[in-house]
């Protein structure tokens, strides 16, 4: 895969008197000072949206567009932050030295005015749920992908302000948590919405309408950019060049956020509606239907079968001019006593009226068998191998389930893991007696836990800590229609952060939840995303 080499022949169009740009200025950019000016920028933008002032928002939303501060950040996010930082588009072109990154930053800038965007590259992977079944991506080149964070940077504010307050994916400060508890909220106690309407789009990324995507956007001063993204068209392996009449890619850093564009008004059109004074301002009003969203999942919770059959319905003509329509294999109603599945989790009220969230059956299943192909594929390999690629999959999965009653799921779990590893053991050792492997491979490698049969490398240290060690902490979910644009929630927000606490315990060193958008390679929906092809589908688009 080339490297972006040689010299651009382009000046930057930013202040003047702007010195010369190269690798040795790349690295000693003061990053934190233009994170900053994206993030006061994008605040003013929210504040003007939020207050009605379109002509101010319109020109916040120009100067982001030609801010050589978001441009940095941009480039940095993609080339230097991103999990598909080594993965190039049609052009075979990444940036991954500072000479690189500081030759794409000049690059990207001077073209802000004159980008033409460039086909995708379609690659497939396997669907996490079905194996058998493929999932389309779509790569942009790098170049695109740096304009498509400039462009995100200020479109993004404007629809914070918009949005609905129940809506949880692919935003920022959001998460799988945050849907899951808002779902117990609406659920727990005496709650009288006992009918569930779990629905799943299909083919949502791939058949989102495209004049009423734009027609959404309005006048945004980069309308013409995605215009020219939805509609630059797909490059093949073997079949060659088509166009793309419909849907956007998977795998462009703002193809999530034109997704929540396209279901913006969901809510309204399944007859939500909220109180907006009071002491309930924010709560969904007794007899509505309440709406969880997470990207193209959703759960509606309706007082009545009759009731979700009406919404299903309002909502399956609302979708129809947007393209979109109910996977008919994935959805359906059912009561709340016999339970349904969302995001990996299973939610039911059972016979003595508890509402209780625990991890779903199918990810459990899944997750076992990854764990024993692991193992499987690690005969032959040392114990710091086995350590190395075992104890990431199992921080990322527990620390996932952690919010929710998961207690007998991890003793279950750590039982498991102790066969697995007993019995690699014993494959490793053929002519060794039982208690020269328990002895060489089990001991109290945790001073403060009186447990001997820990598995670990004892010439290391190095050890797995058990799922069962995991304390369960409730997520504290995000305030209504918060979000951290909003200049006025700052302190919310500073203090949200100070207040997460580490998804386990002390051992396990992970710093922070695995569902935020900055870390959503290590889980989604219940499983760890581990292949090179899979880290596309979240990597590039952060």
């Amino acid at each position: 895969m080339p490297v972006l080499m040689g010299k651009l022949g382009t000046s930057v169009n930013g202040p003047e008197g702007l010195p010369s740009f190269d690798g040795d200025a790349w690295d000693d950019v003061d990053w934190r000072r233009h994170e900053e000016q994206v993030r006061r920028l994008r605040g003013r933008i929210f504040k003007a949206v939020q207050e009605g002032d379109w002509p101010a928002a319109r020109n916040l939303q120009k100067l982001m567009l030609r801010s050589w501060s978001n441009t940095l950040v941009s480039v940095r996010q993609v080339t230097q932050r991103n999990t598909g930082r080594r993965t190039a588009g049609i052009d075979g072109l990444v940036a991954l030295t500072s000479q690189a990154r500081a030759e794409m930053a000049v690059q990207v800038h001077a073209s802000i005015g004159s980008q033409q965007p460039s086909p995708v590259r379609r690659v497939y992977i396997a669907k996490a749920r079905d194996k058998t079944k493929m999932r389309p991506l779509g790569i942009p080149v790098i170049s695109d992908r740096c304009h498509q964070g400039r462009v995100r940077n200020a479109l993004e504010p404007e629809w914070e302000a918009r949005f609905e307050p129940r809506s949880y994916g692919f935003r920022p400060g959001r998460g799988c948590h945050d849907a899951i508890e808002s779902l117990f909220n609406t659920l727990c106690g005496k709650g009288k919405r006992v009918w569930i309407l779990d629905a799943d789009l299909a083919g949502a990324f791939d058949k989102i309408s495209h004049e009423h995507l734009l027609e959404a956007i309005g006048g945004f001063p980069a309308r013409e950019m995605i215009a020219g993204w939805l509609k630059a068209g797909i490059l093949e392996a073997g079949k060659g060049f088509a166009p793309t009449g419909e849907g956007t890619p998977q795998g462009g850093i703002i193809s999530p956020l034109l997704l929540n564009i396209a279901l913006h008004g969901l809510e309204e059109a399944a007859g939500v509606r909220y109180y907006r004074t009071g002491r309930d301002a924010g709560t969904v009003k007794d007899g509505c239907p309440a709406l969880i969203r997470y990207a193209d999942d959703l759960v509606v919770c309706c007082h009545s079968r009759q009731q979700a059959e009406q919404v299903r319905a309002r909502l399956a003509e609302w979708l129809e001019p947007r393209g979109l329509a109910f996977n008919e294999a994935k959805t359906r109603i059912v009561p709340l006593s016999e339970g349904f599945d969302f995001l990996g989790f299973n939610l039911r009220r059972y016979p003595n009226g508890k509402l209780l969230i625990k991890p779903g059956a199918t990810a459990i299943k899944r997750f076992r068998d990854r764990l024993a192909r692991e193992f499987r594929a690690l005969r032959g390999s040392n114990v710091a191998a086995v350590l190395a690629k075992i104890v990431p999959i199992i921080r990322g999965w527990v620390a996932y389930y952690r919010t929710v009653v998961s207690t007998r799921v991890f003793a279950a779990l750590t039982d498991y893991l102790w066969r697995l590893t007993y019995k690699w053991a014993c494959w490793s050792h053929p002519n060794k007696p039982k208690h020269w492997i328990a002895g060489r491979y089990f001991r109290k490698f945790e001073k403060f836990r009186n447990d001997r049969w820990v598995f670990g490398d004892k010439d290391t240290g190095a050890y797995l800590p058990k799922p069962a060690w995991t304390d369960i902490v409730r997520h504290t979910l995000v305030k209504g229609g918060a979000s951290p644009d909003d200049p006025a929630l700052a302190g919310y927000w500073a203090q949200r952060r100070q207040k997460v606490k580490p998804p386990l315990d002390s051992y396990w060193g992970a710093p922070k939840l695995p569902d935020s958008p900055s870390n959503r390679m290590d889980v989604w929906k219940g499983e760890v995303i581990a292949s090179t092809e899979e880290e596309l589908l979240t990597g590039i688009q952060r």
